[in-house]
């Protein structure tokens, strides 16, 4: 019903341009339309939220806990229509137990229907293979993570244990820090991910590259 009443105030608003109805009247459409969207969708309207996420990294070979590893995240708004832009990214590392709190990330829209996607999580510490394992097929992730499914970290509710290997080759390497600088893509990232920039540009020094990500 609601859904029904929020397509009709979308309607009127075109009906109200087509016609040439008054400015007071093409208001009165535009609010109950955001009005009708919100009652409807009040949970993601404005303000969008996900997580906190909390788990664990350990050595695949040892079970030991990893200290200092970055977990990151990014979101995008994904809106009707629209290119998915950016919503918000956080990051935090691993303590002496490997355990960490990825903080609760948020932005706001003034898109009524627009969602939140996690897109792109990164488990990441020089020396180490990371988060997603390298591959190009689930069987081959799995082969360097043990255990991996794809569904890691998309319930807020679980705890995630995060298994990393280490690197047998240099190819390895490169691979590992080209996925942990992914959300660079993002200029806002350059900013809200201090120490993810930090270690990747010291993997970038190590593997002999020129230059520095976001300089």
């Amino acid at each position: 019903m609601g859904v029904m009443y929020s397509f009709n105030a979308f309607v009127l608003i075109r009906a109200s341009l087509r016609e040439g109805f008054t400015l007071k009247e093409l208001f009165l459409a535009i609010f109950v339309f955001f009005f009708t969207a919100t009652s409807v969708f009040s949970a993601d309207f404005l303000y969008h939220s996900d997580g906190p996420y909390r788990g664990k990294v350990i050595d695949l070979e040892t079970g030991e806990p990893i200290q200092g590893a970055v977990v990151a995240g990014t979101w995008e708004l994904y809106i009707l229509y629209v290119k998915p832009r950016f919503c918000d990214t956080e990051e935090t590392i691993t303590d002496k137990n490997g355990e960490f709190v990825l903080p609760k990330a948020s932005c706001f829209t003034l898109w009524p229907l627009a969602r939140t996607r996690n897109f792109h999580f990164i488990v990441f510490k020089p020396g180490y293979l990371g988060y997603p394992p390298l591959g190009a097929t689930v069987e081959e992730k799995k082969a360097r993570m043990p255990g991996f499914t794809g569904d890691e970290f998309r319930d807020k509710r679980q705890y995630h244990t995060i298994k990393l290997g280490k690197p047998k080759t240099r190819q390895e390497k490169e691979l590992t820090y080209d996925e942990a600088s992914r959300p660079f893509g993002f200029d806002e990232a350059l900013k809200k991910l201090p120490v993810l920039l930090k270690r990747t540009n010291e993997e970038r020094k190590n593997l002999g590259f020129s230059g520095e990500v976001g300089k």
